[in-house]
């Protein structure tokens, strides 16, 4: 079912980010997306890898942290995060 790999590891949701990808209406696959193409807008402790990507009005962003998985057996990355926010317009005076 998991089969979305990324930097050689495969992506794997934690309870709580499955039921934010389903609030948003995302899916594994958009995760990896955001996490090949986008940014990182700050550093986060070692094993830990955030990235956020613009979409029109909306940012999303997914946090990833580097995990061992007793079901598949392997390491894996788990997503722990996934989050959308509208970005603020700067007022010029």
């Amino acid at each position: 079912m998991f089969n979305i790999i990324y930097k050689g590891l495969r992506l794997v949701p934690s309870r709580t980010a499955a039921k934010e990808l389903t609030e948003y209406g995302f899916m594994i696959e958009d995760c990896k997306e955001i996490l090949d193409k986008g940014y990182s807008p700050r550093k986060r402790k070692k094993g830990t890898i955030e990235k956020w990507m613009d979409m029109g009005t909306k940012t999303y962003n997914v946090v990833v942290v580097k995990s061992f998985n007793f079901l598949y057996n392997e390491d894996v990355y788990l997503i722990t995060h996934f989050g959308e926010f509208t970005k603020k317009k700067l007022k010029v005076r």
